[in-house]
């Protein structure tokens, strides 16, 4: 952009703002009347306002859940900062960390003529339903409770630390994932913040992670790397929030705070001396790839490029209260950019004093709404598309009100009571719940007269139908790429505003990480088993009904999808588990391997559904457990692998022929294996994969066998080791391996896809929850819904998600009732899923359906 916009001027206006008064003031007009607004206490009471009856209903949010305080250290209950949300325990379910401080603490002390802005307390609360995780107790690790704080992995231990300013406002402070203490910087000179905040990035792209404080830069142990020449810099009186991008696209992270940007190693790349310093945010505006550099502050918005060339600037937009006192246009908050109004052309929100504003790429007003923020001036808002529909929602918050408005209008789409002295903070838009669907996470406080709320209070949709986010926002500063999902920090980000759909700043994007999730999975329970049941098997009969046997007892039972019922059928002539079921040609189901009759000794056998009987039929050459079985299309049977009776892993396959009923041994795959996956893909070869061998080593090999030649072939090997996995063939040809990695977490939430036409492997996206011993059904929409499981990191699993190989994203599908792995699923022919028994810590004889919406 190289056009300078004429005629607006920046002036600096000499109001002295108070950081000791917080207090949301009353007798103020608001957007829908021209008498007298109610006070906070007043709207909080319940006083009627025309705006919350002539609101357009068009959005229905509603109350999900609210924290107000703890048990440890009750008077630390109050919040006026910007949380950030990080999966904090790796339970994959997303944590809100927040400061919170003592009001009574604070009044007193700023009474007194001290700074009450100290004594902070960082504090951790699941996202599920906000139950404390854990609260930084000790009182020689307090934090400026104003100040916004920075989550990441900085130290690549897998787990995310927390950054925030010590309560002397001196240099910063950093804390293990569990709320320990990690260390402080040292002072130094003119390093002083107060409600600003640091951010996280890898500067120099060597995979060793800086934290940024203003015009600081410190390493990912505390010390100080460098300090920028033109100043501190950040709000007039209240502090910086610098943040990293590399803005020229030279392959390095700059810093940007405010009006100025430095390289990577502390140089002065640039500075305009013209604009006052200020909060920053940085977007493309133009058709080059560089990005332009929004800078608010001081009662000034302003555009740089790259290069720190004043592109415009202009006052803060206010538009006269009519008050008794005097008033200002405000200092105003950071820049929350957006394609506000769909037009294809970025645009800058911010509140000042009276007025939310949206200003287009020229500096001109798009349009403006009246709100009360004269305590501070420099909050913002972010952004979001909550019905998917192309049409952005603006989520802001001033002293007594939450709304959402029109992206297009500033119209009033829904608006409740909300109560806040205010500093620097932002309403956030994350899925915070791990559910596929966006909420609303408000902070508040009630410090100064009582009335109101205060905590965290958390807002969803009333159907539940907004569409899914990431579950994770972990800076003020924030932007999409700038943290990954699993909470490490990239070494080289792409660059948010030249990713197609990101072009944006402190704001989330509907379907970031699980697409547009809409996904309404129900479970219900249906008839339970005569008996429990664990390492059983199933199969669908050709008459629709569902066989279980096996798991320790040899009873069966038949379950019609008609009635919910299970009713006895024959007993099996052994008991089974870590055996093979497979449905014939004919009908008839062959159980295989793990158990043997004890009167003919058998090791296979097979059900008559017409007679609904078991009869032996030819043993296994090689008794075997933990193997596979799979139907070839010329009606044989492929047995593969397991393990023997001495528990040592087989390489040997057999084969079946239900014309004989007997087992031939048919060679050796080139690799001995145990619980690992078998399918058959189109062209009737057999993919094999994974599993463990002898050395209790979990495999990431492939081979493929050939039914025509008899013969097995290596292939391209997994990108992750995997055993207890799942293996589904999809529409399009292509094999979706799931789950079943090591103990870490990453390993079993990933996920990879074999393509038969290259014989390779690569990664698709990674499940929400990491699982082993789960199951995967492909479903006649063409989607794969995982189901249930274990994972030490989680436990037994009631979750269940869905993967469309279209986006190549899961969504979660509804959590089951039962809590179970080692279970079996059987898609039934009305397209419902059937999950039957497992270990289970509650029930381990239930099962339940799972049924989606047509065409989700």
């Amino acid at each position: 952009m190289k056009t300078r916009v004429k005629g607006w001027s920046s002036r600096r206006a000499g109001v002295s703002l108070s950081l000791m008064v917080l207090a949301a003031c009353s007798q103020v007009q608001n957007e829908e009347q021209q008498a007298p607004a109610p006070s906070a206490e007043a709207l909080i009471r319940g006083a009627p306002s025309q705006s919350l009856t002539s609101m357009a209903a068009s959005l229905t949010p509603e109350l999900q859940w609210a924290w107000t305080g703890s048990s440890v250290l009750p008077a630390h209950k109050q919040v006026m900062m910007t949380p950030v949300v990080v999966d904090v325990n790796g339970d994959r379910t997303p944590d809100i960390v927040f400061s919170t401080f003592d009001g009574e603490y604070f009044n007193r002390v700023n009474e007194e003529g001290g700074n009450g802005n100290s004594n902070g307390v960082l504090r951790a609360i699941s996202g599920d339903d906000g139950r404390e995780l854990w609260a930084a107790t000790d009182p020689s690790a307090r934090v400026k409770p104003a100040a916004s704080i920075a989550a990441g992995d900085i130290d690549g231990d897998g787990k995310v630390e927390i950054c925030g300013i010590p309560e002397n406002g001196r240099g910063i402070i950093c804390f293990e994932n569990d709320g320990t203490f990690k260390f402080r910087s040292a002072p130094d000179a003119y390093d002083f913040n107060e409600w600003g905040g640091p951010s996280l990035a890898d500067l120099d792209g060597d995979g060793t992670v800086e934290i940024l404080d203003g015009n600081r830069v410190y390493s990912n142990t505390g010390a100080l790397k460098w300090v920028g020449s033109d100043g501190m810099g950040g709000a007039l009186y209240t502090g910086p929030i610098s943040f990293a991008a590399d803005i020229d696209q030279d392959g390095i992270q700059e810093v940007i705070n405010g009006r100025s940007v430095y390289k990577a190693d502390g140089s002065l790349k640039c500075a305009n001396t013209e604009i006052p310093h200020g909060f920053a945010g940085v977007a493309n505006f133009d058709e080059d790839p560089a990005a332009e550099i929004a800078v608010a502050g001081y009662g000034s918005v302003s555009l740089l490029d790259d290069n720190c060339e004043l592109l415009w600037t202009r006052d803060v937009h206010y538009t006269d209260p009519g008050q008794s006192f005097p008033t200002w246009r405000g200092h105003g908050g950071a820049p929350n950019i957006a394609d506000f109004d769909g037009d294809g052309q970025v645009e800058i929100g911010l509140a000042g004093d009276w007025n939310y504003t949206v200003y287009g790429a020229d500096g001109s007003v798009k349009w403006t709404r009246s709100i009360q923020e004269y305590s501070s001036g420099k909050t913002t808002s972010t952004t979001f598309d909550f019905e998917g529909d192309g049409r952005v929602e603006v989520i802001y918050a001033d002293e007594i009100s939450l709304r959402v408005l029109d992206g297009v209008t500033g119209e009033v789409r829904w608006q409740t009571r909300h109560s806040s002295g205010t500093t620097h903070e932002l309403p956030l838009v994350v899925d915070v719940d791990a559910d596929g669907s966006a909420e609303i996470i408000v902070v508040e406080n009630n410090h100064v007269g009582g009335a109101g709320f205060n905590g965290i209070r958390v807002f969803r949709d009333r159907a539940d139908e907004w569409v899914g986010t990431r579950g994770i926002w972990n800076q003020h500063a924030y932007s999409i790429t700038n943290i990954n999902d699993d909470g490490t920090i990239p070494a080289q980000p792409a660059a948010n505003w030249l990713t197609p759909g990101l072009n944006n700043f402190r704001s989330n994007a509907p379907g970031t990480r699980v697409g547009v999730c809409r996904v309404k999975g129900t479970w219900e329970n249906t008839g339970s088993l005569a008996l429990p049941r664990m390492l059983h098997t199933a199969a669908l009969l050709q008459d629709g009904r569902v066989l279980v046997a096996g798991g320790f007892n040899t009873t069966s039972e038949l379950y019609d999808a008609s009635t919910g019922t299970w009713t006895r059928t024959g007993d099996t002539l052994a008991t089974h588990h870590y055996h093979t079921m497979t449905r014939l040609l004919d009908g008839r189901v062959l159980i295989a391997g793990g158990g043997q009759c004890p009167l003919t000794l058998a090791t296979a056998e097979l059900y008559y559904p017409s007679f609904g009987r078991w009869r032996a039929t030819g043993s296994l050459q090689v008794f075997r457990t933990h193997h596979t079985a799979t139907l070839l299309p010329n009606g044989k049977v492929l047995i593969t692998g397991g393990e023997d009776t001495s528990g040592v892993a087989l390489s040997s396959i057999e084969l079946y022929d239900p014309a004989s009923g007997t087992f031939s041994l048919a060679g050796n795959m080139g690799t001995a294996r145990r619980d690992h996956t078998a399918t058959l893909l189109p062209d009737g070869k057999v993919l094999v994969a994974g599993g463990g061998n002898d050395a209790s080593s979990t495999l990431n090999s492939a081979e493929l066998y050939d039914p025509e030649s008899g013969t097995w072939t290596p292939v391209g090997s997994m990108g992750t080791a995997r055993r207890f996995h799942t293996m589904s063939l999809l529409a399009n040809g292509k094999v979706l391996v799931a789950g079943g990695g090591s103990w870490d977490v990453a390993s079993s939430t990933s996920a990879e896809l074999y393509d038969p036409a290259t014989k390779s492997w690569k990664a698709t996206g990674s499940m929400s929850t990491p699982r082993r011993y789960h199951t995967a059904t492909l479903l006649p929409n063409g989607r794969v819904l995982a189901t249930a499981g274990y994972h030490e990191a989680t436990g037994i699993l009631k979750a269940a998600e869905l993967y469309d190989p279209a986006t190549g994203t899961w969504c979660p599908a509804g959590n089951l009732n039962v809590d179970r792995y080692g279970q079996t699923a059987t898609l039934l022919d009305d397209g419902r899923v059937l999950a039957t028994a497992g270990v289970s810590n509650t029930d381990t004889s239930s099962a339940e359906l799972f049924s989606i919406d047509s065409g989700k």
